[in-house]
């Protein structure tokens, strides 16, 4: 499991500011529905600085707890 984060986005298709968009990309959450228009948008189109899976992931902190367990 990683981090989840609710971000304010801005549609690129009506510029509508979408409050409180849920991303989460550890589990495959990446894309919103635009609360005006209704159109499907991918997160990092809307939002470029928006953490990458690598950055949101703490599968490493995961591995190296169960390594420390079996060891």
């Amino acid at each position: 499991m990683g981090t989840r984060y609710h971000l304010t986005v801005d549609c690129p298709y009506c510029n509508w500011i979408n409050y409180d968009v849920y991303y989460a990309p550890t589990c495959g959450i990446t894309t919103f529905t635009c609360e005006s228009c209704g159109k499907t948008v991918d997160i990092f189109e809307a939002y470029p600085d928006a953490p990458s899976y690598e950055e949101a992931s703490n599968a490493n902190v995961i591995q190296d707890a169960v390594d420390a367990l079996m060891s």
